[in-house]
Formats: C-alpha cells, structure tokens, sequence
C-alpha cells in the first residue's frame, strides 16, 4: 500500500469520524477537507542535471555536473549516465538522497584518449524509496559540449 493510498484511507476514516460529508456543503467543511487531504495537485518527484559546455583536456579529467532533486522523501537515489555523441556511455555516477544534499555539484571523468569531443549528454533515472516501495521517474536528458582546443 502506498503512502497515498494510506493517506486517503485516514482521511476517508477522519471525515466518517466526524460526519463531514465528503461533498463540501459549507467554507468549515472545505477547509476541513482540503486541510486533511492537503494539495491535490501532488507532484511526482523530478531531478534536473546540467553540464557546461567546455574544453576536452588531454588525459583522464573531471567535469563537473549540477543536479537538483524535488519532491522525492529522504531515501532516493538518482543514477546518471553520460553519454558521447554515439550513444555510448562513457561515464556514470549515483548519488544517494541520504548521503548527498538535494542540489548541488558533482563531477564525472572521462578520458580524451576514450572519446571523441563533440555532443555529449546526461540523462538518468531517480528511484523514490519509502520502505519496500520505490518509483523510479525518468530524469530528461541534458545536452552539452565537450570540444576540442
């Protein structure tokens, strides 16, 4: 069962409780409603990555990487995979919502002898865990450029 699912099972019992009808006939019994079942609108929790565009250095570097996680609860883990102009992955990185803030930098490494410059991409998933269960939401893929000099 789902915290939602929980959620309005106790609100279903509270207002059987207190003999509210569920139909909002008066402004005490809206706002008694709508402060027990909180926002309608419940937002699914999303992550956002960007990477600047920048200088493809010789040797193995790092590159940083801003990330920032909304709505997810405390146990969340957002996975990363940093992909060339191919398709191919060529770094990934996972942060996890107990050890890490939810924005912030990171970096990634990637070897100019591995890659080509060009387009590069970012693109992951984030999972939302609460207890057994967990919802993975996909995070939109950014794009960004790695040249040569």
């Amino acid at each position: 069962m789902t915290s939602s699912s929980r959620s309005l099972l106790v609100v279903l019992a509270v207002v059987a409780l207190l003999g509210v009808s569920p139909v909002a006939g008066s402004a005490s019994e809206g706002s008694i409603l709508s402060g027990l079942l909180g926002s309608s609108s419940a937002e699914a929790p999303t992550a956002v990555t960007k990477a600047p565009d920048g200088t493809l250095r010789a040797g193995c570097l790092d590159y940083p990487l801003r990330y920032k996680v909304k709505g997810a609860g405390k146990d969340w883990l957002l996975d990363l995979a940093v992909r060339d102009r191919s398709g191919a992955t060529v770094a990934s990185l996972t942060l996890h919502g107990v050890s890490s803030p939810r924005k912030g930098r990171t970096s990634f490494s990637v070897c100019r002898s591995a890659v080509k410059a060009g387009r590069f991409s970012v693109s992951g998933v984030l999972t939302d865990r609460d207890g057994y269960q967990q919802t993975d939401h996909t995070v939109e893929r950014h794009r960004f450029w790695l040249t040569r000099r």
